[in-house]
């Protein structure tokens, strides 16, 4: 099958000729430009991908998948009740009662006193509704059998230097009357398991307790804040949420873990486009190579578009010479950095090469996570800027006289 004739001269054009060093290195310098911008985007947005997974996966290990609370009043009767119509519902793995309260911690002697997110649940339930696991397994396990125990996340029992079998106290804000005056409730429990989310503010922050203690501690018989539930399949998530506001009706408010958390995910997703970019200059530069290397193309080669245009070439092929010319540079250098790309991001994250101190960042490296989409879109935004960079080396070839260009020659 032949060529069209522009396709064929903008191959030949690209090739190394003797007495045309020069220009090949200009050539190999612009597909080097393109390679290495599309590269650098593929890394980049694999890095963000890879932390915004991570990200989810941590919300939705130590949080239930939807929320539902009663539009009327922030504490209500019947919760019980109401999880068990929830749980009885397709789709629903679990569904349980949440009491909470705000506490001062103690732990053992000499320890110092922590801030704490008290939550009264079921203990039954609440390792399936989290998905929470500990360094002995379920941590709720003795909870369920020692319902004056409290479970304490990994880092706030490291600050109160508490473990299983030791006792803590919680002083809540709730007043107790005594003959000298009113005096904050609290209750010594034992520490009868810990888990880690590996979410700093859980954590450090997040303890439980069975809800029958959390009620008598607060004074409020039979009530809870809020009712937790688990779905089948996350990705259902939109859809169960639309499912569950309709039939419990006007009353309640449900909402899913993402809307929680939607203030970081929206962090992450602007520090995405920004590096984006930032790193999007470098494809810049690259198409700033293209249209450099056109240019001196077309004044090399003024003999020649003459010469075709004096042989009936329309200047429209001319130009489509060039154009031509820059999307075989585009193309070439974005299946490279595509390559190039997805083959970093894979072996800097299958090998774990960037390590990170857990106890800080809690997590052991820097993650990478290579989408379809995301190639997709940075193969589209390369070829385009390719593109844009050929329109002016082509007009500028097409409107060549070519009577002046022979004559010039």
């Amino acid at each position: 099958m032949r060529l069209p004739y522009e396709i064929h001269l903008a191959l030949r054009y690209l090739r190394f000729h003797r007495g045309r060093t020069f220009l090949s290195i200009v050539t190999l310098i612009s597909v080097a430009g393109v390679t290495v911008g599309t590269a650098a985007l593929v890394i980049a947005l694999s890095l963000m991908t890879g932390f915004e997974n991570d990200v989810r996966e941590r919300i939705l290990k130590g949080s239930a998948h939807l929320t539902v609370m009663s539009a009327a009043e922030p504490v209500f009767e019947g919760a019980e009740d109401l999880a068990e119509r929830i749980e009885a519902m397709d789709g629903v793995e679990a569904a349980g009662p949440v009491l909470y309260t705000p506490a001062m911690v103690s732990g053992v002697e000499g320890a110092p006193t922590a801030y704490a997110q008290i939550h009264g649940v079921d203990p039954r339930r609440q390792g399936i509704l989290t998905g929470l696991a500990g360094p002995g397994g379920d941590p709720f396990a003795r909870l369920r059998a020692e319902p004056e125990g409290i479970v304490l996340g990994a880092e706030l029992a490291r600050n109160l230097r508490a473990g299983v079998g030791d006792r803590v106290r919680i002083v809540v804000p709730r007043l107790r009357l005594t003959p000298f005056a009113p005096i904050p409730k609290s209750r010594a429990l034992e520490v009868v398991g810990v888990f880690r989310a590996d979410a700093y503010p859980l954590d450090a922050e997040r303890a439980y307790v069975s809800i029958e203690a959390a009620r008598k501690l607060l004074d409020a018989r039979d009530r809870a804040h809020w009712v937790e539930v688990r779905l089948r399949r996350v990705s259902e998530l939109e859809r169960m949420k639309e499912t569950l506001a309709r039939r419990l009706g006007e009353g309640w408010m449900v909402v899913d873990l993402i809307e929680q958390n939607r203030d970081l995910l929206k962090a992450l997703n602007t520090e995405k486009l920004i590096l984006f970019l930032a790193i999007g200059l470098i494809v810049i530069v690259a198409a700033l190579n293209i249209v450099s290397t056109l240019i001196l193309m077309v004044t090399d080669k003024v003999k020649e578009i003459g010469a075709l245009t004096s042989m009936g070439a329309r200047p429209a092929g001319i130009g489509l010479v060039f154009v031509s010319q820059g999307l075989v540079i585009g193309l070439v250098g974005t299946a490279l950095g595509l390559s190039l790309g997805s083959a970093l991001s894979w072996w800097l994250d299958r090998y774990e090469l960037i390590r990170l101190n857990p106890d800080v960042y809690y997590i052991s490296h820097v993650p990478f996570t290579t989408r379809a989409g995301d190639l997709a879109f940075v193969a589209a935004l390369a070829l385009t800027v390719s593109l844009l960079a050929t329109v002016y080396p082509a007009w500028k070839a097409a409107k060549l006289d070519p009577v002046e260009a022979i004559r010039h020659e």
